[in-house]
């Protein structure tokens, strides 16, 4: 008996992982995040865990910007064709002007917080939060 259970844990451990499926982008929902002199539109964010998201990042100012939101995005998947968008430190810097697009799934419930990062832009109300269910 305690042969047959042996073999079992080693068959368990053993055995490849599955693969998680790839997200499936064609139904992704657009949202666009508004980056304007100090204050994102909208400032709360509501998404849905497992539902594919467009999120574009739009500058209507002459000025950059950033999207910092590091828990955020470790609670997801990011597309591997835009990882390169959000930095180690889950920011996506967002030019005068300028448009980011990053495709993102939500995997964990939760309330994240998002902030820019630049020289005293959080300080005059540039901060929101994302609330994921």
């Amino acid at each position: 008996m305690l042969a047959r259970m042996a073999i079992a844990l080693a068959l368990f451990v053993s055995a490849p992982a599955v693969a998680q499926t790839a997200p499936d982008w064609s139904k992704a929902e657009t949202v666009t995040i508004g980056l304007s002199s100090y204050a994102f539109t909208p400032s709360t964010l509501n998404l849905r865990v497992g539902q594919p998201y467009h999120l574009v990042f739009a500058s209507s100012v002459t000025k950059d910007h950033n999207f910092a939101a590091p828990a955020f995005f470790q609670s997801g998947i990011v597309a591997d064709a835009d990882k390169a968008k959000v930095s180690k430190d889950g920011e996506v810097e967002v030019d005068d002007g300028g448009t980011v697009t990053v495709d993102f799934v939500p995997e964990k419930a939760g309330t994240y917080p998002f902030d820019c990062t630049h020289f005293m832009h959080a300080t005059l109300g540039m901060k929101g939060t994302a609330v994921v269910q």
